[in-house]
């Protein structure tokens, strides 16, 4: 006899065709729903979804049944948990997916405890990392819906991560909705019959549940039908710890690793990761600015006398966490909806913004020495780069000195004459009161968690300005624009590479789910031949613009009739600074078109059979050509496997003599095109005017999201002013922790602060008068990490605040036998951490130093450093 699980549960979009409002009064009463069916034994156990989100906003209404949730929970009735929300694997930082399962077992204590399994029923792909992750968090079982490939096709497995990371999984192969006909069919030897496909385990699992579904309060009667009807199975109120717990006893169940991104039983949306580029810039901005920035920032200014903030900074990842629920993340929604989104992300990186300023201003506020411009390096590696910063001076020209009174070289980028005279209606009436906005680039070595302070010297005499002509160049790289030809030349191998990049536009006849080619597609290939440009060489930075318009269909119809007669202007600029080798990268233009995508291509020397990216603790390798491409139709997939892949920061084609990679500030999706699989495509953006359509070219049949009913999105077509930012890499060889250090270094940018009284509008809260802070800001460096071939994932503070968290990991399926050092500036002890920042085990007692032991491929390692006071 078979034994079926029945779990009751509910699938709760936080947003999607609706917003977070609508869906929170449903929730309000549906959860009312919940707790009297449990207190009246109308059913025996009950799963919340897997998120805490929605259970945080309804307490936030009902205060009052949070002993009656923590009654439920506490007695293994109630299960809640382990995620915050329910994110989006494929597009999400590995260190916001941590802090959303970190939010998520806060709020779950709270109320009795988590459900310890990685529960994910309706993400769009699961990554190669999760296993790791999740056994970071002492979580060894999972369940998912989506993205198994045919080949992989058991409904329960071990899926194991490269470092090893085990989880079993329970593979909702019909999906989460599935047990909705026990409720609703009478065919109950269908249902049963369907379930134990793929799988010899006499155990299986039955969820009895759906979107916004409302609680079964026939459930048992339906079970009790269904036993009657069928006596070879066995059917039974269940949970999935205790389904767990009976599977794991199957010792023949097989062994499967990396990520599932297929399509054989469900959408899985490839197209996705383009969809509203706009929002996936806001919330990857935000991501970066908290842990690059706010969140090392704060923990060191702790040490300098500045109170933490954790409250601040939890709500942010809060808004973060909404921004990753699959459906916010993906933006497939209504516009209503991306809006409330858009909002949010918005108010979060304002309030970022301000907690860097106060920051930045409070440790710069009491001073000894006559140093007025400072600047932070928060990583936890020495920074040796160029700087830049905008001073404020009355006169034009100025000096800077170091605190040795050494006269530190820099060079103007830019300077603008500001009036701050006090406005009257009739301008002629005011007294001018001018002073200078000086940007500049300043060469700097700043130690590991550290600052550096200058004085800035006003003078009478002229600055120089960088000379403008058609060539750039640094210690890598020449950059040109000579007759209308963008030509890229290494100058470390000599090798020329004219038109190295072109933008491709093309038509996107698919929804806010899938990109899809139109059916009367038309690609074209725009260049800078008829652009402008203009070229500013200096020392430190330098810089080469060309700016035009190009002509595109306007419509799906022009494209049809090959008409491109709608102009998009546009401006790109090409940044090199001295001895760095990543070109920025600035793109910024006005979209007047619909139903288009547009792409940044590089033409590269590499053949490639496979691509490579980062994922959220890890890199990746994947075929350039799906297997299934051209048999997917045959085996059932449910839509075309295009070879349109995710990234989080970084896109990369290599051989064995030169790599080629593009550093991404928001961009999501990419792909290796090309007769010879030579061009590396970066998507910008795409515009498309409805939430879900049917029958597209890459994905036959009903339409994805609502399959009756036509959502209009006008705004998914971002129209308007768009920004992309970005740097390109050439290098010999293939380095993921360099590439990685080097997209740190080009999102942080320059941390900087000038006390000065001229410009009282730097921030937003820089004219609000603060006091200063009680502890003289003196050198008080945390630690120095030595260990190039590792990335730095995080810095943070303690949950406690009583010590710091660096969190690292191997990027490589190598293993790192001699990672290097940890230096700390005072005794401390040393305890490694999971990722839920609880202490494993004790590394050393009061030492400033640790020699890092080896670490496996694609390892996450978490310090937990403490110092003795």
């Amino acid at each position: 006899m078979k034994k079926v699980y029945v779990i009751a549960h509910t699938h709760w979009d936080l947003e999607w065709y609706f917003t977070r409002q609508h869906a929170r009064v449903q929730f309000a009463y549906h959860m009312d729903e919940v707790l009297q069916a449990l207190a009246t034994n109308k059913i025996d156990y009950y799963l919340v979804d897997g998120q805490m989100s929605i259970l945080d906003d309804y307490l936030q209404t009902a205060p009052e049944k949070r002993s009656l949730i923590t009654q439920f929970v506490q007695a293994g009735r109630l299960f809640i948990g382990p995620w915050y929300t329910q994110i989006d694997e494929m597009v999400t930082s590995g260190e916001a997916i941590v802090r959303n399962l970190q939010l998520g077992h806060q709020v779950a204590q709270g109320l009795g405890g988590e459900m310890p399994v990685g529960y994910l029923p309706d993400s769009f792909g699961q990554g190669q990392d999760m296993p790791k992750i999740y056994n970071g968090f002492d979580i060894t079982k999972a369940v998912f819906w989506r993205g198994m490939p045919k080949e992989k096709s058991a409904r329960y497995f071990y899926w194991t991560s490269d470092d090893d990371s085990q989880v079993l999984v329970a593979n909702l192969r019909n999906g989460y909705p599935v047990g909705t006909e026990l409720i609703e069919s009478d065919d109950y030897a269908a249902l049963l019959h369907k379930i134990s496909s793929d799988t010899d385990s006499n155990d299986l699992v039955l969820p009895v549940g759906g979107d916004q579904r409302p609680v079964d309060f026939n459930l048992k009667a339906r079970i009790a039908a269904a036993n009657q009807a069928v006596p070879e199975y066995h059917l039974a109120e269940s949970t999935y710890p205790e389904f767990f717990a009976q599977l794991q006893k199957n010792k023949d169940l097989p062994h499967y690793q990396g990520e599932f991104v297929d399509a054989s039983t469900s959408k899985i949306h490839r197209g996705i990761y383009s969809s509203r580029a706009d929002l996936k810039q806001i919330y990857d901005q935000l991501e970066r600015c908290l842990t690059d920035t706010i969140e090392p920032l704060m923990a060191i200014a702790q040490y300098h006398g500045v109170p933490a903030k954790p409250g601040i900074v939890a709500d942010l990842w809060k808004t973060v966490a909404r921004g990753q629920a699959h459906d916010s993340s993906g933006g497939s929604n209504s516009d209503e909806t991306n809006d409330d989104i858009r909002h949010r992300g918005v108010v979060a990186l304002q309030s970022a913004d301000a907690l860097k300023a106060y920051l930045l201003r409070k440790l710069s506020s009491h001073v000894a020495a006559p140093l007025d411009l400072f600047f932070w390096n928060p990583a936890p590696t020495t920074a040796k780069r160029i700087f830049t910063a905008i001073v404020a001076t009355r006169q034009p020209s100025f000096i800077l000195q170091n605190a040795a009174g050494e006269t530190v070289p820099f060079e103007v980028t830019h300077q603008e004459k500001v009036d701050m005279a006090v406005i009257r209606h009739d301008p002629q009436t005011m007294t001018p009161d001018i002073f200078y906005n000086t940007t500049v680039a300043i060469p700097l070595t700043i130690p590991a968690t550290d600052w550096l302070g200058l004085q800035v010297e006003e003078q009478n005499t002229a600055l120089a300005l960088r000379p403008v002509q058609s060539t750039i160049e640094n210690t890598f790289y020449q950059l040109s624009f000579t007759d209308h030809t963008l030509t890229l030349t290494d100058k470390r191998t000599g090798q020329v590479y004219p038109n190295f990049i072109t933008v491709e536009d093309g038509g996107d006849e698919g929804d806010t789910y899938d990109y899809s080619p139109a059916y009367h597609d038309w690609v074209l290939s725009l260049g800078f031949d008829q652009a402008d440009g203009k070229g500013q060489q200096g020392t430190y930075q330098s810089h080469l613009c060309l700016t035009g318009h190009w002509l595109v269909p306007a419509d799906l119809q022009a494209r049809t009739e090959h008409h491109a007669q709608t102009a998009i202007p546009y401006s790109v600029t090409f940044t090199l600074q001295a001895d760095d080798p990543t070109i920025g990268f600035t793109a910024a233009l006005d979209n007047t078109a619909k139903d288009h995508r547009m792409r940044l291509v590089l033409h590269t020397d590499v053949a490639a059979s496979d691509s490579f990216a980062d994922t959220p603790f890890g890199m990746i390798q994947r075929p350039v050509v799906d297997p299934h491409l051209q048999d997917w139709q045959a085996i059932g997939y449910k839509e075309e496997p295009t070879t349109l892949r995710p990234m989080i920061h970084l896109a990369n084609t290599h051989d064995d003599q030169h790599s080629w990679t593009f550093l991404g500030l928001g961009e999501k999706d990419f792909q290796i095109i090309g007769e010879h699989f030579n061009d590396l495509a970066i998507t910008l953006f795409r515009g498309v005017g409805y939430l879900g359509r049917p029958d597209l070219k890459r994905r036959p049949g009903d339409a994805s999201g609502l399959q009756t009913k036509y959502v209009p999105t006008p705004d998914s077509q971002l129209l308007g002013h768009r920004v992309f930012k970005g740097g390109i890499c050439l290098d010999p060889t293939f380095s993921p922790a360099v590439l990685q250090a080097r997209h740190h270094q080009l999102a942080q940018g320059s941390l900087y602060f000038q006390q000065q009284t001229l410009d009282r509008f730097t921030s937003p809260i820089q004219y609000f008068p603060i006091n200063e802070n009680p502890q003289a800001l003196v050198h008080h460096p945390l630690l120095d990490l030595h260990a190039p071939g590792v990335v730095v994932s995080s810095l943070t503070a303690t949950q406690d605040g009583t010590g710091l968290v660096l969190r690292i990991y191997n990027p490589t399926k190598t293993t790192i036998a001699a990672p290097g050092t940890l230096d700390l500036m005072q005794n401390s002890n040393i305890c490694a951490l999971n990722l839920n920042d609880r202490v494993r085990s004790v590394l050393a007692s009061t030492t400033k130093s640790l020699t890092l032991a080896a670490m496996r491929p694609g390892e996450i390692r978490s310090y937990g450093i403490y110092p003795i006071q």
